[in-house]
């Protein structure tokens, strides 16, 4: 259901608040929401838009349904740059302390749950800021040996798209799972 006051909120699935929201309290940016699982899906997405602890977004829902399909007991949405905007036109300059905060963040979570792949879900990047932000984020990445899975076909940049892309239809399933070579 539609949140009335800003039209981008919507309500968590049942059962499927987080319980990971950092930093808790709300501020211009957000590292990680999620909710913890024994085996979590691990989303890294574009910047955060809407989701908070008492309302979700069209993103993160659909993040969660994806990593419901696919068997997983828990997420955690991360980004390639943690500014908060709705609309990635809005976001500031790029900042090196944002962006490595982010990183050491993202890192510390994939080493400490042992997670060898992640849902790539940012599409395609046309600001400074998320290029650098994905720069830093797949050097990450290929440093721990981390996979990116995607669903359906790249871009014409060559990014995974955005979950609630509209070009195609996906079937979603283990067996569809495209790896992006980096």
């Amino acid at each position: 259901m539609i949140d009335k006051v800003t039209k981008r909120t919507v309500k968590y699935p049942e059962g499927k608040f987080p319980d990971i929201i950092y930093p808790p309290e709300y501020e211009p940016f957000r590292y990680a929401i999620g909710k913890k699982g024994k085996n979590p899906f691990v989303a890294i997405g574009m910047n955060p838009s809407a989701a908070r602890e008492e309302t979700s977004d069209r993103t993160i829902n659909r993040i969660i349904h994806i990593g419901e399909i696919l068997g997983y007991d828990g997420w955690i949405a991360f980004n390639l740059y943690p500014e908060r905007a709705t609309k990635a036109a809005n976001l500031d300059d790029y900042k090196e302390e944002l962006a490595s905060n982010n990183i050491r963040i993202i890192e510390k979570y994939l080493i400490e749950n042992k997670i060898t792949e992640i849902y790539g879900a940012w599409g395609d990047l046309h600001f400074e800021t998320l290029k650098k932000g994905k720069e830093k984020v797949i050097e990450l990445l290929k440093k721990l040996d981390i996979k990116v899975f995607y669903f359906g076909t790249l871009t014409k940049q060559g990014n995974p798209r955005h979950p609630i892309q509209r070009q195609e239809k996906w079937e979603i399933s283990v067996a569809n799972k495209k790896y992006i070579d980096f």
